[in-house]
């Protein structure tokens, strides 16, 4: 069973990794960059304190922060380091078979050594459903826009070859229960605060 679920999932990863073409080499490059998003994560943070109070947007961009660092940890030195599965990008049966970025001349991105889980989708989807809980209800378009972004992020990694889609999904899942529970305490700081 568990050999069939590697077959699966190698013939994916050489698949959405065998669409490449010069065009989508660079914007997948650039989608997973985690520095290109810096003034997305600037624009959601600015809507959270124009629409709550200031004590209210504080707290969040605190605990949100903390949200993201836990996701980091969890998933490189956790989950990476603890199950030590090969990224495809470092496996030696399939990896002449995918096509690999070239951000330097003679120099191809590959990642890591380790992939399971995605450390891009365990924080994009933290950030999206961090925001999502927060902002559903005041803009009804947050809940897409955030969805379409991660998973955006996460077939990016895909495409550049260096997860398979059972790291992505392992990612979006430890990301999922992690903003769940990082927002539940959110919640319940944010009323004791309402009390005192």
């Amino acid at each position: 069973m568990i050999e069939w679920l590697e077959q699966i999932d190698q013939q994916i990863i050489v698949f959405i990794n065998g669409l490449h073409s010069p065009f989508f080499d660079e914007l997948m490059w650039y989608l997973s960059s985690k520095f290109l998003w810096f003034p997305f994560y600037i624009f959601l943070f600015v809507l959270v304190y124009i629409k709550f109070s200031l004590r209210s947007a504080i707290l969040f961009t605190l605990i949100g922060f903390a949200a993201v660092g836990l996701a980091d940890f969890l998933a490189t030195f956790v989950f990476k380091e603890g199950i030590a599965r090969y990224r495809p990008s470092h496996n030696l049966s399939i990896r002449h078979l995918l096509h690999f970025y070239e951000f330097k001349p003679g120099e191809y991105y590959q990642g890591g050594q380790y992939g399971f889980v995605s450390g891009h989708a365990t924080n994009s989807f933290v950030i999206a459903l961090m925001f999502i809980q927060r902002l559903r209800y005041s803009y009804k378009w947050i809940t897409p826009l955030l969805l379409i972004w991660a998973i955006l992020v996460c077939y990016s990694r895909m495409y550049l070859g260096v997860h398979y889609l059972s790291d992505i999904i392992g990612g979006a899942i430890l990301g999922s229960l992690i903003a769940f529970i990082m927002y539940q305490l959110y919640n319940k700081v944010l009323r004791r605060f309402s009390t005192t």
